[in-house]
């Protein structure tokens, strides 16, 4: 889960780059984590300005702002790129700058290379050091400093403008081992101003997603013994575990006016909750504790509400979600929490383990302070019923045919000019830093090394001898850095005398083995990937790349490569492309084998610990099971950058999964789900996520059922200033409609017509119909539409109305009465029936108020009132049953909120909402312009209004809501606090 981080809006003063001085506040707004910034006239603020500062001209235009500014206490550099030549210019005009006292500095060196950053920070630590400014606070969150700026990083943070700092915020930085540097740092400045008489206080510190680990955070927590003055840490996203939660627990108990502690998603573990239980009754200032994410366990969660005593006033919230909390341990968090003392603490145990147990823990604990989430949020239910029926997608063979064979993404073609193509890519990718390597096209037994390559040779290799001149090759090559054996077929005897070659040879990287099992029996393939993977660990070879793809060996060759890739060959491998494996069950396996080699690659220490990059494994059949298992281990992984999973029969709540494991992987750029059952709520799920990718590139979800809902989803959650390397986004095959497809181009053209190559939308072979014409009139170059003869054709009516694939009713079907189907005439039968027909009724209910709860994000603004109009058919249709009730007015609850966080005159939007409401409601006698046609029931209506005001919302439509709805006294005045729910007759 993204670290939750508190907000504050606050304007800004933009400059005004045509030399006049703004007088007037130009409606931007940024966010600071709690800071206040009382005046305007302090502040100069290049935010969101997307200056890329390389020509002399912007440069100079900064600078002149800068050194004409009358009072700079505030300097704004987010979301801009600075060259070495700006920082040089704009660091000698900050040295005039005594006065200065906040530097937001997050986001600036965007598309910079490496070696660049360094410079720069330097110049503006000296600049800094010279103006003898006093900072109170610093943000360099979201530049990617890594390991390589432990210099810069150490001398900048040693600079006397530091010594009065409180705030310091390093968010997003991939520091890495580089954190302990900045512990070693903030140590020496601590020890330095205390010697120069200006001790600091530091009160806030925040480095979240920095991959800190044990080493990096236990140097961390030396500089947070030292200081005691913190009031804040914030660490979320760091995969801190083991010992070093151990010394976080010391140092917060060092730090004895901590307000808010938040480790979230770290691996603290039940025995780093009982460590963090003995410090928390001396923290008696404490007002948020995040542990989302922390795999508590119940042991841990029970230690954590021994160490809160029932006397915090001060306490106001608590993160205990995604836990792995089961109902065993409910009772003692409700009873807790619940308490005289503990009830104004807003509690988060969403994303738990309650299973069936949810509704009846929600029902006896779930009050106003206590946060279960969505029932479909469970970790032990199914989100919907919308998988049961879904068939696995098939896949067409097509567009994607190129991309689909990942097996000859890595065949080297040996003519002349491809070869000198080659090596101009190898060294373009060298220059930037991607760490990859040459590969020689000269001969085979080049001295210099190379690729030795049987390419479809069709090869039938049975017998040892039929072996002999593979292993003549192998044995006569000085070097060898990848061997291709693709296209052949080998048998265990020819594998066998193969793998005693390849001992010869401990430079082998790459592994080029796809389709090399051809009509081999299943039994006979373990024992070959068995003998070249003893061979490789024999050779003490460091494999980076390893392609067993479109080789049918099942989940028998998940087990056969258990020894190889938990072993040290592994350690460095970057690239695993299992494509077409047919693996099933045997994903469960290769996820295991791969956290096991991060455990052991860690453990080892220094660079040895596992940096996969790119991973395949589409068409296999890993289902649901298979993704929660891949979830597990690339959540730890963090270093993706290609994921694909292509058609593997994934539902919605596997898709859930992965996305939330792989937000923790930011330099993710190729994201492949197409043809699983990704679903509306998945697509939402995903969307969500999509921040935590700045550098994706391409996004594939063609074919998975999104719906218009989920495609809106994705698109609203692309942002043109964060997706600046975007290429292509495929929605293709999502039963996309016409007037969503149409706002979605319109959507398309707003955020990306700026960019320059611009990012390519494809939406063909959707449900376009006879409008297809003016769909595509309407797409730019830069929108794929594709044919009219590729379109699947309108969806009728009660697909378009919400797309839903599961076996929920419309609001007619729920409307229905099913009195008819009750016999008279049998009374033995007559109970049975209405058993199961209210049983029906209320599932039916139940999904269908989740259902609009989830399609609420993705509709027009006026559609608000349209949600809540269509929760009084599935009420009516179960009789108005307390649990659907109770359901229904969550969701109510949760869009009026929305709404009243809009601020709109002369006409408040809480009230618009009822007016459109009143006008579409039976018996009001008020007749609107347009029937909706929903026939929304004034009764039920009337209820959920009468909660809602209970609640403390339309406090200023109350007379409005009494004037057209006649029943809504009468129920505000049976409600009490015994009574929270009333028993509604309806007619039926």
């Amino acid at each position: 889960m993204l670290p939750r981080l508190f907000l504050t809006i606050l304007p800004v003063c933009s400059p005004n780059f045509s030399g006049e001085k703004s007088t007037q506040n130009h409606g931007k707004y940024r966010l600071l984590f709690e800071m206040d910034i009382s005046g305007k006239q302090n502040t100069l603020s290049f935010f969101g300005h997307q200056l890329k500062l390389d020509s002399e001209e912007e440069i100079e235009k900064v600078v002149n702002l800068i050194s004409k500014h009358a009072n700079l206490e505030v300097l704004d550099f987010r979301g801009n790129t600075i060259s070495v030549d700006a920082g040089k210019r704009i660091a000698e005009a900050l040295t005039k700058r005594k006065e200065l006292r906040e530097c937001l500095w997050s986001d600036m060196f965007t598309g910079r290379l490496k070696h660049e950053i360094p410079l720069v920070l330097d110049y503006f630590g000296e600049a800094l050091t010279a103006s003898r400014c006093h900072l109170t606070t610093l943000d360099l969150s979201d530049n990617a400093f890594g390991a390589g700026l432990r210099d810069s990083l150490f001398n900048f943070l040693q600079s006397p403008a530091l010594f009065s700092l409180e705030n310091l915020i390093l968010n997003n930085n991939g520091l890495g081992l580089a954190g302990e540097t900045v512990g070693e740092a903030l140590c020496e400045l601590i020890a330095t101003s205390r010697k120069e008489g200006r001790p600091l206080i530091l009160k806030k510190f925040v480095c979240g997603r920095n991959r800190l680990e044990i080493v990096s955070t236990i140097a961390l927590t030396n500089a947070f013994i030292m200081m005691k003055t913190l009031e804040e840490i914030r660490l979320p996203q760091n995969g801190i575990g083991g010992e070093a939660i151990k010394a976080l627990a010391q140092a917060f108990a060092a730090n004895p006016n901590l307000r808010v502690i938040d480790i979230n998603d770290n691996f603290v573990c039940p025995e780093g909750a009982l460590e963090l239980a003995e410090v928390l009754p001396e923290l008696h200032h404490i007002q948020v504790l995040d542990l989302g994410d922390c795999v508590c366990d119940d042991p841990g969660v029970v230690a954590i509400l021994s160490g809160l005593d029932r006397r915090r006033d001060c306490l106001q919230k608590v993160v205990l979600s995604g836990n792995n909390i089961t109902s065993d341990v409910i009772d003692a968090i409700g009873d807790f929490f619940n308490s005289a003392r503990m009830s104004h603490v807003h509690v988060d145990i969403s994303f738990n383990m309650f299973g069936e147990d949810f509704d009846a823990a929600k029902a006896r604990h779930g009050r106003g302070n206590i946060d279960f989430g969505r029932r479909g949020d469970d970790e032990l239910l199914s989100s919907d019923g919308e998988e049961q029926g879904a068939e696995d997608a098939s896949m067409e063979e097509g567009q994607f045919s190129d991309v689909l064979n990942t097996s000859g993404n890595t065949v080297i073609e040996r003519s002349p000019a491809d070869a000198v193509l080659a090596e101009n890519m190898m060294n373009e990718m060298l220059t930037r830093g991607f760490g990859c390597f040459k590969i020689s096209d000269s001969d085979q037994s080049a001295p210099n090394g190379g690729l030795i390559s049987f390419l479809d040779k069709s090869l039938k290799l049975d017998t040892a001898e039929s072996a002999d001149q593979v292993v003549k090759v192998i044995n006569s090559a000085k070097t060898m850095k990848a061997l291709e054996l693709r296209g052949n077929t080998l048998g265990i005897a020819a594998g066998n005398v193969i793998a005693k070659a390849l001992e010869r040879h401990p430079e082998l990287e790459r592994c080029l083995w796809s389709d090399l099992f051809t009509g081999r029996l299943k039994n006979e393939i373990p024992p070959i990937l068995e003998a070249l993977g003893k061979a490789m660990i024999k050779a003490g070879c460091k494999i980076r790349e390893l392609d067993l793809s479109d080789n049918a060996f099942g989940p028998i060759g998940a087990d056969a490569l258990k020894e190889f890739l938990e072993s040290p060959s592994a350690y460095t491998l970057e690239v695993l492309k299992l494509n077409n494996n047919g693996l099933g069950v045997g994903g469960k396996q290769i996820a295991k084998s791969l956290t096991e080699c991060l455990r052991k690659s860690i453990a080892v220490g220094g660079e040895n610990r596992l940096r996969l990059k790119t991973f395949v494994a589409g068409r296999n059949r890993l289902e649901n099971p298979g993704a929660h298992a891949l979830a597990a281990t690339f959540k730890s992984l963090e270093t993706v950058e290609w994921f694909d999973v292509r058609q593997n029969g994934i539902h919605e709540e596997g898709i859930r999964a992965l996305v939330t494991a792989l937000k923790h992987n930011r330099n993710l750029r190729h994201l492949w789900l197409e043809d699983n059952t990704v679903l509306p709520k998945g697509a939402k799920a995903l969307a969500r996520a999509l921040e935590s990718w700045p550098k994706l590139e391409v996004l594939n979800l063609s074919d998975c059922l999104l719906r218009d809902a989920g495609c809106n989803y994705v698109i609203d959650h692309l942002n043109p200033q964060l997706h600046r390397h975007l290429k292509h986004v495929y929605l293709c095959g999502n039963e996309l409609t016409p007037p969503v497809a149409k706002l979605l181009i319109q959507k398309w053209i707003q955020k990306f017509d700026g960019f320059t190559p611009k990012p390519t939308l494809h939406i063909h072979t959707n449900s376009f119909g006879d409008e297809f014409d003016e769909v595509a009139a309407m797409a730019p170059d830069n929108v794929n539409v594709g044919d009219v003869d590729d379109d699947l054709g309108s969806l009728d009516g009660d697909q378009e109305e919400y797309n839903s694939k599961s076996s929920d009713s419309d609001d007619a079907d729920l409307d229905s009465d099913g009195d008819d189907v009750v016999s008279d005439d049998d009374d033995d039968d007559d109970d049975g029936v209405q058993v199961i027909e209210t049983i029906d009724h209320l599932k039916q209910a139940m999904d269908r108020i989740d259902q609009l709860d989830i399609d609420f994000e993705s509709r027009f603004q006026e559609d608000t009132a349209r949600v809540i109009l269509q929760l009084s058919a599935p009420l009516k249709s179960c009789g108005m049953s307390l649990q659907a009730f109770g359901r229904a007015v969550e969701v109510a609850e949760n869009i009026v909120k929305r709404v009243e966080a809009v601020k709109r005159n002369p006409i408040p939007a809480t009230t618009q909402l009822i007016n459109n409401i009143v006008a579409q409601c039976q018996g009001t006698g008020v007749k609107a312009e347009s029937d909706w046609g929903y026939n929304a029931d004034t009764q039920v209506i009337s209820r959920l209004f009468a909660e809602l005001v209970k609640r403390g919302h339309f406090e200023h439509e109350k007379s409005l809501i009494e004037r057209f709805f006649v029943s809504f006294l009468s129920f505000r005045l049976i409600s009490n606090s015994d009574m929270i729910f009333s028993a509604l007759e309806v007619k039926q």
